[in-house]
């Protein structure tokens, strides 16, 4: 299969809109429709993970795509993306994300830098606990520290924005009940 010119098709606004197909289920947004044509096996996987975050003056961007289409020349041989990264390596990106405090504090610095006065205010960690969570992030890279102010790093914007949307796509909190995962 001959992967798509992507260099004069750019992704509209109108490619993530509302689902076209009324269900009790969400319908398809038009770019899942359109690439769900695509890929045409289970085996098959396209991914873009891309965002852009103004912070302070300063435009973040990224954008990363991922083909696996069977039989196609640059993946063929090539292990399935979802058991290519190491064990580890997944673990090293997640890991510091797994801990309510360690998102509270990086959602604290979503619109810049705050001392660790401001950021035991916004969390409620104190001391050594709010160390303990800063360390973590900054061994993660995720967070740097700077003039006596944390911060989150480029990495740290990408990684919040990501989990953070995930999260909202598909977990819902159903209060004492529970959390309630959606199947995608």
């Amino acid at each position: 299969m001959a992967l798509p010119n992507w260099e004069n098709a750019p992704i509209t606004r109108a490619a993530f809109g509302a689902p076209t197909e009324p269900s009790p289920e969400r319908g398809p947004r038009p770019i899942e429709r359109e690439w769900g044509e695509i890929a045409k096996s289970e085996q098959d996987v396209i991914v873009y993970w891309g965002g852009s975050w103004t912070r302070r003056d300063t435009q973040l961007g990224w954008g990363w795509l991922c083909w696996h289409v069977r039989g196609d020349k640059y993946s063929e041989g090539q292990p399935h993306p979802a058991v290519k990264a190491t064990a580890a390596s997944v673990e090293r990106i997640l890991s510091p994300l797994a801990h309510e405090a360690r998102i509270r504090i990086m959602q604290a610095m979503y619109d810049g830098p705050k001392t660790s006065g401001i950021l035991s205010q916004a969390t409620g960690l104190t001391g050594g606990n709010l160390y303990y969570h800063l360390k973590e992030l900054m061994h993660a890279a995720y967070v740097r520290e700077k003039e006596g102010a944390y911060d989150l790093t480029p990495l740290g914007c990408q990684m919040l924005v990501t989990v953070s949307m995930i999260a909202h796509e598909i977990v819902k909190d159903r209060g004492e009940e529970g959390l309630l995962v959606a199947s995608v």
